[in-house]
């Protein structure tokens, strides 16, 4: 690895001095050169070079997009790439390949060598396609491998399970399983805590030097903590509701906060806004579509509007307080989430099955 992304900074520094960023005019320009100044073979020269090409490829799409205002903000210009000693390297089928019993056979500087592998979804091995990433992380090596899964047909579906997402319980299901978001909750609020913290202590004007310059140091350190501590969940209930659907033969309705932040805002505390801010429901809606789509389970996004407001059993408006739902017509009371989640899928199974209609319609006058 070292000794590749040593003979990348070669190639980098060539391809800036030169201004010669295509693949094919650059593999012509260093090639023979690479070769003859390293030890890598002939293939792990070409990757090295396509390596190279990538990543000024990438700089140059990140600053178009810094101009047309669709990337971050700032005044970076394209500047000579440098990389890592031990940076990520590209090994392809030609240096390395898969052997029975859980070994891979992978080219190094002494000849190739046979490693055995731990597989997580060895399922997914007849569909291997492309390059895989060789990386090295907490003094362990690591292997990406791309492949191509095809996407299985949907099957029609009659019946939908309504998900309902929300801060206090991140995801409650038509089917009364409640995802708690009671330990995410908490961690976002000891990162606040201690945000501001920092905070106050770097602009307080009796500190010395050194501690605002921690104090500076330590969110970097801590970034993207929250966003890791949030993610790991979102996989573990977005798993688990479309286990659940593809189980029970239902497709998944979910419904649509495109814009509830502008609209949830307006004349709310400080400490709500944050926490709506901070609220990854689409996180987690993008884990639950791709994740349904690779079982064959078919998802449809509803609009949630008085979701959390009308009865799931007679379909008037009733009153909900805080996490309790009740109907002033028919007498019913139960978990408001759980009852929203069963609005949810309702008016798509309805669509579906035009004869149960009545599923969706209501007296006209309450009940005596």
């Amino acid at each position: 690895m070292k000794q590749a992304n040593a003979v990348c900074d070669g190639i980098s520094a060539i391809a800036w001095e030169e201004k010669c960023f295509n693949k094919i005019n650059l593999h012509h320009r260093c090639y023979y050169e690479s070769r003859t100044s390293s030890d890598l073979s002939a293939q792990m020269t070409v990757r090295c070079i396509a390596k190279v090409a990538d990543a000024y490829k990438a700089d140059k799409e990140a600053k178009k997009n810094r101009k047309s205002g669709k990337g971050k903000t700032g005044k970076k210009e394209l500047a000579q790439i440098s990389f890592k000693p031990l940076g990520a390297i590209a090994y392809d089928a030609r240096i390395l390949s898969y052997l029975p019993g859980d070994c891979v056979s992978i080219w190094t500087m002494g000849g190739r060598i046979r490693i055995p592998y731990f597989c997580f979804n060895p399922e997914y091995f007849p569909y291997i396609q492309g390059e895989a990433d060789l990386l090295f992380k907490k003094g362990k090596f690591y292997l990406g491998q791309t492949v191509d899964v095809p996407k299985p047909e949907k099957e029609e579906v009659e019946e939908f399970i309504g998900c309902d997402l929300g801060i206090t319980n991140i995801a409650v299901t038509s089917d009364e399983i409640t995802h708690s978001g009671k330990w995410i909750n908490f961690c976002r609020a000891k990162r606040v805590k201690i945000r501001s913290s920092i905070q106050s202590k770097g602009t307080k004007t009796g500190c010395s030097r050194s501690t605002r310059r921690n104090c500076r140091k330590l969110p970097e350190r801590l970034s993207g903590k929250e966003r890791t501590t949030a993610t790991i969940p979102g996989h573990t209930i977005s798993k688990s509701i479309v286990r659940s659907a593809k189980e029970q033969g239902k497709g998944i309705a979910i419904e649509d906060l495109t814009h509830i932040r502008s609209t949830s805002n307006r004349k709310r505390n400080k400490g709500f806004r944050r926490k709506l801010s901070c609220w990854s429901f689409r996180q987690l809606r993008s884990f639950i579509e791709y994740k349904s789509e690779r079982a064959g389970v078919k998802t449809i996004v509803v609009n949630p509007a008085y979701s959390s407001q009308t009865c799931s059993e007679c379909h008037h408006i009733g009153e909900r307080r805080g996490q309790a739902f009740k109907c002033r017509n028919c007498g019913l009371e139960m978990d408001a989430d759980v009852n929203g989640a069963h609005n949810l899928g309702t008016p798509v199974a309805v669509v579906n099955q035009p004869q149960k209609s009545i599923l969706y319609s209501c007296a006209v006058h309450y009940q005596v």
